[in-house]
């Protein structure tokens, strides 16, 4: 390695150091409750201070277990990322006190209900990432996708997010990301231990609606249209519920079809608590689809790889708007109430472990859900 790259990565190294040490010192100098917070950035100095070089050397896709080379020279981006996380301190204290709240409410609801979660489980969802310690639990319609793209890039399999198509992400999530379920069972306990565990939830009657637009309503991308995807489905519910429209099923049948046959192995509209196990696997951290954003950026600093990748836009995934409350009401207003008392019994334990509420007026009586909220 040449003199400038090497007093430039020393310089990397001891700039970020410095900044960090710096702000410890202010933070000390405050008041208790500063002090309290600087006590929560130690926490997180050598989880962000162990991922520098590994971000060095991944943002110019070098081969991660050897030496830089001669003609390598690193970016000033490494110090001024690292800088970042100082400037973000308001943001993840924020973001802590809201996932101490989270984990507090799930915490008290898995106690009340778990009786009823068929418990208990250990799920094989989780997908790994073992060079940030990163383990997702990853359940359908609630951003996927765009987790599949950022766990490529930080497996160094894709340069950013938007190397790969949607249906190329998934495939390639599928064949090369591991999962707990690769593992034995006494070591899936141990990697739940030592890596850092999230998943996410989402409005169930939100996702469910997001589920129909996307695999058979009229927002079925076309790329599902031409491999087949959930033809059969389809051709099954308009055999029985017939609609106006050539060849796709409208909600009312959708939903009528999947309550009758009680059609809920399919993991995009599978319940939540099913999948990732809440109640019996103790997440670091509990994301909300409503608040993907800032979640999102929570759990990529959190480890260390905000330097690396950024949570990427929907653009390029099936987005179908499902979660707006215009959206959501129109569609379910096409429901008897029946069915939608039904729709809750099966999605109740989503609803009360990850604290959602809906309410609608049908038939002009108003309807709440949970029915004692």
């Amino acid at each position: 390695m040449g003199d400038s790259n090497r007093r430039f990565i020393c310089m990397s190294f001891c700039a970020s150091f410095l900044l960090v040490m710096l702000f410890m010192m202010y933070m000390l100098g405050k008041s208790s409750d500063s002090l309290g917070n600087a006590t929560y950035y130690a926490t997180h100095i050598d989880t962000v201070m162990q991922h520098v070089w590994t971000n060095v050397k991944a943002s110019y896709n070098l081969p991660h277990n050897k030496h830089i080379d001669e003609n390598f020279v690193p970016a000033i981006e490494v110090t001024s990322c690292i800088s970042s996380h100082l400037d973000n301190k308001t943001f993840l204290i924020e973001q802590e006190q809201i996932q101490i709240s989270r984990k507090d409410s799930l915490r008290k609801a898995c106690n009340r209900y778990h009786h009823d979660t068929d418990g208990p489980h250990v799920p094989k969802v989780p997908l790994l990432v073992e060079d940030y310690h990163l383990a997702y639990a990853q359940t359908a319609k609630i951003a996927g996708t765009s987790w599949d793209r950022v766990l490529l890039v930080l497996s160094h399999l894709a340069n950013s997010t938007n190397s790969f198509s949607q249906s190329k992400s998934i495939d390639l999530t599928k064949v090369n990301i591991p999962t707990l379920g690769n593992y034995r069972q006494a070591d899936r306990q141990v990697i739940l231990r030592n890596f850092t565990t999230f998943m996410f939830s989402r409005h169930p009657f939100s996702r469910l609606l997001s589920a129909y637009n996307c695999k058979v309503g009229p927002d079925a991308t076309e790329e599902h249209i031409k491999r087949g995807y959930y033809d059969h489905l389809r051709d099954k519910i308009l055999k029985k519920y017939p609609t106006t429209i050539p060849g796709i099923p409208d909600f009312h049948g959708f939903v009528s079809y999947i309550l009758e046959n009680d059609y809920f192995s399919d993991p995009h509209w599978k319940e939540n608590y099913k999948i990732v196990a809440p109640c019996d696997v103790p997440y670091d951290i509990v994301g909300h689809f409503e608040t993907l954003p800032d979640d999102a950026k929570y759990i990529l600093q959190s480890v260390g790889a905000d330097c690396l990748v950024e949570f990427p836009s929907s653009k390029g995934s099936a987005a179908t708007n499902s979660s707006h409350d215009d959206t959501l009401i129109k569609y379910y207003q096409t429901l008897s109430k029946e069915l939608i008392e039904r729709l809750y019994r099966k999605y109740r334990l989503d609803f009360l472990l990850f604290g959602y509420t809906f309410e609608i007026t049908i038939d002009g009586q108003l309807m709440r859900f949970p029915p004692d909220s």
